[in-house]
């Protein structure tokens, strides 16, 4: 038999083997491909459709998020109280403003009586901020040589009240003021220098009153119906630990680890003694736990951005639209029976466009160990296939809620002092900061005054924290 020219004879095995490489060749480049577009992807990132921090967008402002407009003008709404200054019926000093001459017809107003007094206060600062106690203890010496002296509270010649160091503590552990700039607020504001051994001392003082009012906070979270937990990196000793929070509508809890996972939080001993409904995000440490779990929507909220914006999956749209409208029911008060079973059914059609819109995995030509890697999309897919009543605790009980940003605005905390200080030079000194932030936010969400409530703290009599179970 006569070959064309320009064609080859070869064997079926040859052909065979040309036919697999072709193939496998076929799929490695679809792998490439994929994990390309998702390279891609991720340089689209940001804030608004992933769980990176606002501060990592820099000067690029996320325009889009998963708000609806509602179409209120921006300010105070109709029925806001304000903040108006209001006048006092107890003024610390009154001036009085005298009428002096006469009319104009000649009459001498000096003599007039009163009609009616104008009143109008000024708020400011008093002249003196600093008030110095003398204690004069008297000393006496009896006929028979021995000297007796007067009990008294005061122990040093000189020393700081408690007014003083619960300020200090307040300015550094509250509004994050570091030593230095501590120090300047009093001297310029009070006429006052603080040494570092003062301030260091009051946090320690505080913290050491604080050990069982840290266990009452616990106490309150572990007996409470609904909690939220998170967890955020943080430098300490010069390494990377982790502070965890446990948030309720009253409480909240920090514990700096070392460790992020399960063994950190079994040190915190919140989630292993909890048996009501935890909210937080995929980690997977926090499936570990018996208690009743539900899964924070705004973070799959922005996941789901991210795959229908980036990776052009139309079901990943539909689940968004679905959510936030279950949970505008749930706001308005109409989630009922039939409603739920009608969001089930739309939940379970979007998942199955989702498995339809996603390819199936590839085995790579090259072998690797471990599990084969898969995309972001389907990853997040087989999320909402597998953990649906997680999903959707929020729509089944009305105590939970939609997302976990009460976790999230409580931990804002902690990357705001790490991005003023940097990070903590000793394990001891971040226990410090966990268990006074601990008291702090405690007492705000309780509606204390927050200077009251350290003052009342160094004085060995803190606020009792302690609160029947809520939501």
């Amino acid at each position: 038999m006569q070959i064309p020219e320009g064609y080859i004879l070869i064997s079926k095995v040859e052909y065979d083997q040309l036919h697999n490489e072709i193939d496998q060749l076929r799929k490695t480049v679809a792998i490439l491909m994929a994990r390309v577009n998702e390279l891609e992807g991720m340089l689209h990132k940001n804030s608004g459709n992933s769980h990176k921090p606002p501060s990592s967008d820099g000067y690029k402002k996320v325009i889009k998020n998963n708000r609806e407009k509602t179409g209120k003008k921006q300010g105070a709404q109709l029925g806001n109280e304000g903040k108006t200054l209001k006048q006092r019926t107890d003024p610390d000093k009154i001036v009085e403003h005298k009428i002096m001459g006469r009319c104009g017809c000649g009459e001498n107003l000096e003599t007039l009586p009163v009609k009616h007094i104008k009143r109008r206060q000024v708020f400011d600062l008093p002249e003196k901020l600093l008030e110095v106690t003398e204690h004069r203890v008297e000393i006496k010496q009896c006929p028979c040589g021995k000297l007796h002296e007067a009990a008294c509270v005061v122990q040093g010649i000189t020393q700081y009240g408690e007014g003083i160091k619960s300020l200090a503590i307040y300015l550094n552990q509250y509004q994050y003021l570091p030593f230095e700039r501590t120090q300047e607020f009093f001297e310029d504001i009070i006429g006052i220098s603080i040494s570092d051994a003062v301030l260091t001392e009051s946090n320690e003082i505080c913290y050491e009153e604080l050990e069982d009012t840290e266990f009452q906070i616990k106490q309150a979270i572990i007996e409470n119906d609904v909690m939220r937990n998170d967890e955020t990196g943080m430098r300490c000793e010069g390494k990377n630990q982790w502070i965890h929070t446990s948030s309720t509508l009253q409480h909240t809890h920090y514990s700096i680890q070392g460790k992020r996972g399960k063994e950190g939080m079994d040190a915190i001993g919140i989630l292993n003694n909890y048996q009501g409904t935890s909210i937080h995000d995929r980690y997977a440490s926090y499936d570990g736990y018996s208690c009743t779990h539900g899964l924070c929507n705004a973070h799959l909220l922005r996941e789901l951005k991210y795959v229908h914006e980036e990776m052009g999956k139309d079901w990943a749209d539909n689940m968004i639209e679905l959510l936030v409208e279950t949970n505008n029911l749930k706001k308005e008060e109409k989630l009922d029976e039939r409603a739920i079973k009608k969001m089930e059914r739309q939940y379970g059609k979007i998942t199955q466009q989702g498995k339809k819109e996603e390819p199936k995995q590839i085995v790579p030509v090259i072998k690797k160990r471990g599990r084969i890697a898969k995309t972001k999309s389907l990853n997040l897919l087989e999320a909402f296939i597998n953990r649906p009543q997680e999903i959707l605790r929020f729509a089944y009980d009305k105590n939970v809620p939609f997302d976990n940003n009460l976790a999230e605005r409580d931990l804002r905390m902690v990357k705001l002092k790490q991005k003023i200080s940097g990070c903590f030079r000793t394990f001891h000194g971040a226990e410090v900061f966990c268990r006074i932030r601990s008291y702090i936010s405690t007492v705000r969400k309780q509606g204390h005054s927050v200077l009251d409530a350290i003052e009342q703290a160094i004085m060995g009599q803190p606020i009792a924290l302690y609160k029947p179970p809520e939501n």
